[in-house]
């Protein structure tokens, strides 16, 4: 029995996995064609984003569903927060149109992350999620640079 969720509603539906990923089974950076799992196992699958992840309570809400899924083959699949995503494509845009507010819209981003890791994080898994944070922010920002010039 697979379990697929989507902002907290839970349909089954019974499937067989013929292609073959999980987090779980693949580290990051780590190419998905090299990862080879059992092919027939049954999965819960679970997929989250937009609205569903858009603030620390509905992450919290999304923690508490996989948590409660006893599946021993779980797949979660996240996309971006409510909203990154337009605002992504408009740093693009104002980065493009050499139009220097893509800096601002780029401190944005990262305070909305920011202020959702601060809800929901702590000691040393908060530490490393901004270190990460940072991290992407100040590649995403040489990025924009780089379409900027």
């Amino acid at each position: 029995m697979a379990i697929a969720s989507q902002c907290g509603r839970r349909e089954s539906s019974s499937f067989t996995i013929f292609a073959s990923v999980t987090s779980a089974d693949l580290s990051l950076g780590e190419s998905i064609e090299t990862a080879q799992l059992p092919k027939g196992d049954t999965w819960s699958i679970h997929k989250f984003g937009g609205t569903c992840v858009g603030s620390s309570q509905r992450i919290q809400n999304v923690a508490e569903i996989i948590i409660k899924d006893d599946s021993e083959r779980k797949l979660v699949v996240v996309s971006a927060m409510s909203k990154v995503t337009d605002m992504i494509y408009d740093l693009i845009y104002k980065a493009q149109s050499r139009d220097d507010s893509y800096l601002a819209a780029l401190d944005a981003v990262l305070e909305k992350h920011k202020l959702t890791a601060l809800d929901l994080l702590d000691g040393d898994d908060l530490a490393s999620y901004l270190s990460r944070l940072h991290h992407d922010i100040n590649n995403l920002k040489a990025m924009l640079r780089a379409i900027y010039i």
